[in-house]
């Protein structure tokens, strides 16, 4: 069942008043309620005083880095989902994020539409997480972790990756047409500028980074496949 976006309550931790500005107009043109924080000091009293769905957050603010501040909400307790908001977009800062507890990452510049669904997704994951384990071959995907395990270690996967993920373990050894794996992530308002293309580019990077292969395969004329069987080799 789609989700009422009149729901979801974000905090959006950007120093830059213009991005924020505009950011939290459209937003809340869409009916997401933003709370507003330009500091790494207001983000933290607001972050642990109030209950957000999703915590948007910039890498670089003008009183700390985005990524301790991550990590210390975490350990401090936090348990809503942290999606950064960065220009730099190298896997050593994804993985950086994702270590510090962050579950999704935007590199600026981006489509407000992209955000305003991946905020959707993550509305959608963090509470359906149900702690089930999806197997496909050796492999075994945590929803409530993000955590994809297999043979030569783990991966902790962003929420969108998680998505892909799950849907295609599921059907593996079979494929997901783009158009379904599409509707998955955006419903019917997927951007134009193909973003799915760049979200398999960066996972099968993370994946092949960890597990030593490729293990979404593209089905010409169809979509992608899981590879279960193809881990180190």
């Amino acid at each position: 069942m789609p989700l009422n976006p009149a729901a979801i309550r974000v905090l959006l931790v950007e120093d830059d008043l213009d991005v924020a500005s505009g950011l939290g107009a459209f937003l809340d043109q869409h009916g997401v309620t933003v709370d507003y924080a330009y500091s790494v000091r207001e983000a933290l009293h607001l972050a642990l005083e109030a209950c957000f769905d999703v915590v948007l957050l910039d890498v670089q603010l003008p009183d700390g880095d985005g990524i301790a501040l991550c990590r210390e909400l975490k350990d401090r307790g936090l348990n809503s989902p942290i999606l950064f908001l960065t220009a730099r977009g190298e896997i050593s800062d994804k993985l950086r994020g994702f270590d510090a507890g962050g579950v999704d990452y935007v590199v600026k510049p981006f489509a407000p539409v992209e955000l305003l669904a991946r905020i959707k997704a993550l509305a959608h994951y963090i509470p359906a997480s149900g702690g089930l384990l999806i197997r496909a071959g050796d492999f075994s995907l945590d929803p409530s972790t993000a955590l994809l395990m297999g043979p030569g270690g783990n991966v902790v996967l962003g929420a969108t990756a998680v998505l892909i993920v799950r849907r295609l373990m599921e059907v593996s050894p079979g494929s997901v047409t783009r158009d379904a794996l599409n509707t998955l992530l955006w419903g019917n308002a997927a951007p134009a500028s193909d973003p799915l293309r760049m979200h398999i580019y960066e996972l099968r990077q993370a994946l092949a980074t960890t597990f030593g292969n490729q293990l979404i395969e593209t089905v010409r004329g169809v979509g992608y496949r899981f590879v279960a069987d193809n881990a180190g080799s």
